[in-house]
């Protein structure tokens, strides 16, 4: 359950008349932040919305690093690399897959909104380059050190210990800065962020949950009190859990109907946190 009393910052901070979609006639005039869970195929939902009307994308995509290989640990739990079938690409459509929802995710993120990728080590410059093909500007890499990554068993390779995070700005102006960039300390703001995986009670189901730790820093530097955020490959909704905390408004888009449950799930709402945001589910 979501503390009651994280959110209640955002009365004042909440962006008024947000209307996400082509078709909704809604408008959104109180003075709370609001959380749109999406079923569905995020290109199709995307393509719905109006442009340019999306503040930050924090994006973490398929990687297509899946395989069929368990690793059975002496007194330790089995570790599997077989995520699902929603991870399993020929590489030249993985690139297509790419593509797709970047296309469409440049199309509702403002002038001056901040675009963040998740990806995996060897496909940086790939998807690098499919997302300045559409005019977003790379503007830096930044790695995840995970400080507690599955054992190598075999002991024949390196540990899979970090992940890539691209930072790229739909505006850039050598003269202005248009995006928001919120600096903290001279220590935090290293393009190298350190955490063990997602574990304890905040762990739920799916295999690749991002701790909310690292959500949580990406979301106080690249966005405010108040803006829309975007998670089209939502999993298990941390986005979202972190947005309600931080006082952002956010919409998320999960096609797997387990994660799609675990989502709703985690982010139940009782009587004193209906007060603070609201939930609508589009399934």
């Amino acid at each position: 359950m979501l503390n009651p009393n994280e959110g209640k910052a955002v009365i004042r901070g909440m962006k008024k008349n947000f209307m996400p979609s082509k078709n909704m006639g809604e408008k959104y005039e109180l003075d709370i932040t609001f959380h749109k869970l999406y079923f569905g195929d995020c290109n199709k939902i995307m393509n719905e919305f109006n442009a340019e009307i999306i503040d930050l994308i924090l994006v973490d995509p398929p990687y297509n690093t899946a395989n069929k290989n368990t690793k059975f640990l002496k007194g330790r739990k089995s570790l599997s690399k077989d995520f699902g079938e929603w991870d399993y690409f020929d590489n030249p459509d993985y690139l297509q897959f790419t593509r797709r929802w970047i296309s469409n995710a440049v199309r509702v993120l403002k002038q001056s909104g901040n675009f963040l990728v998740f990806c995996k080590l060897e496909y940086i410059s790939d998807i690098k380059r499919i997302y300045e093909s559409y005019g977003l500007y790379h503007h830096a890499t930044i790695r995840w050190h995970k400080t507690n990554p599955a054992p190598q068993v075999r002991k024949t390779g390196f540990l899979s210990s970090c992940e890539a995070i691209l930072w790229a700005v739909k505006g850039f102006d050598e003269k202005k800065v248009p995006y928001t960039f919120n600096f903290k300390s001279q220590k935090e703001m290293h393009n190298f962020i350190e955490s063990p995986i997602c574990m304890g009670s905040e762990r739920t189901k799916h295999p690749t949950q991002k701790p909310e730790k690292i959500i949580r820093h990406l979301l106080e530097i690249f966005s405010n009190p108040g803006d829309v955020v975007l998670d089209p490959f939502a999993g298990s909704g941390t986005t979202t859990a972190v947005a309600i905390k931080l006082g952002r408004n956010s919409i998320s888009i999960e096609n797997n109907k387990e994660y799609f449950e675990i989502m709703k799930k985690r982010l139940r709402i009782d009587e004193n946190l209906a007060f603070d945001y609201r939930i609508e589910v589009v399934d």
